[in-house]
């Protein structure tokens, strides 16, 4: 019984991460730069207008939600 438990509660744990990771996780990855100038050539790329500053870094587009909408397509 302890080991059905154990189990159940690793699976359990394992399905909650994999619902609760972020669709648009990704989108980061490929959206974010260290400098202004590599946000804006990205921005370019894109298709989208502007550059945004989230902490330390920076990424293309005016704002995150455009960021993303482009980066679906």
């Amino acid at each position: 019984m302890n080991f059905i438990h154990r189990k159940y509660k690793i699976y359990s744990f394992l399905v909650l991460i994999a619902i609760n990771l972020p669709i648009n996780s990704n989108a980061h990855v490929r959206g974010t730069f260290t400098s202004e100038q590599g946000a804006q050539k990205k921005s370019l790329e894109l298709g989208c207008k502007g550059i945004h500053q989230n902490k330390d870094k920076w990424l293309p587009c005016e704002n995150e939600q455009e960021l993303h909408k482009y980066l679906r397509k």
